[in-house]
């Protein structure tokens, strides 16, 4: 499969419901996502009663909650980042910008998360982000809220390569991925509750015909 050069990957809605199944979601601020792409995020908390909205690079899709293109790492603030009561929920890219490797650039998106957030910031990334001496800093300054692991792997595709893979680009999860939040409205402790969001459960199958015995 070939890298998208923007990091632009896919995560199903399930994924948000999830997080919101084990998570209290304060419906009194409004939700961010920054990287929207099809504003699959934005659109999972719409439909848990939420005022959630999304911007991006580009417009990739065509939902009413996209509030246009907009560069979060740039130097101008969109109106949304300014609002007094305000969580950022975001699957933020990893390490690719224009086909070029950013090294650090998840970390980026989340500091700067961090100092535009009013309330939470959750974002998703590999459970293998968590082990890095390069983001031990980060964590240290900025100690987690929570750790919500997500125990069915999620499939991820690239954005550009869902409709020739049809039914395949969501079929199954080749990594594992964890929600990580930071509560800005509680105080900080040194360590990070752990949880484990449980999979979905699996549509039951149709009983089996039984043979008509041989006489």
């Amino acid at each position: 499969m070939i890298r998208h050069p923007w990091d632009w990957y896919v995560e199903e809605q399930w994924v948000t419901h999830a997080l919101c199944d084990i998570l209290a979601m304060d419906p009194d601020v409004t939700y961010l996502d920054p990287f929207a792409g099809l504003c699959h995020i934005p659109d999972a908390l719409a439909d848990r009663g939420l005022t959630a909205f999304g911007t991006d690079l580009f417009e990739r899709g065509n939902s009413p909650r996209f509030l246009g293109r907009h560069d979060f790492l740039g130097d101008q603030i969109h109106m949304l980042e300014a609002m007094r009561g305000l969580s950022i929920v975001m699957n933020p890219p990893f390490s690719f910008q224009d086909g070029r490797m950013v090294r650090g650039l998840a970390e980026k998106c989340i500091r700067r998360a961090l100092s535009i957030a009013t309330h939470r910031v959750c974002a998703l990334v590999p459970i293998k982000w968590l082990a890095s001496a390069g983001r031990f800093r980060l964590f240290a300054e900025h100690m987690p809220s929570g750790i919500y692991i997500l125990s069915e792997r999620p499939s991820m595709p690239p954005g550009d390569q869902i409709a020739a893979m049809g039914t395949a680009a969501f079929a199954h999860g080749k990594v594992d991925y964890v929600w990580i939040v930071w509560d800005k409205q509680r105080a900080t402790h040194d360590f990070a509750p752990t949880y484990w969001i449980p999979p979905r459960a699996k549509p039951a199958r149709a009983p089996r015909k039984q043979s008509s015995p041989r006489g």
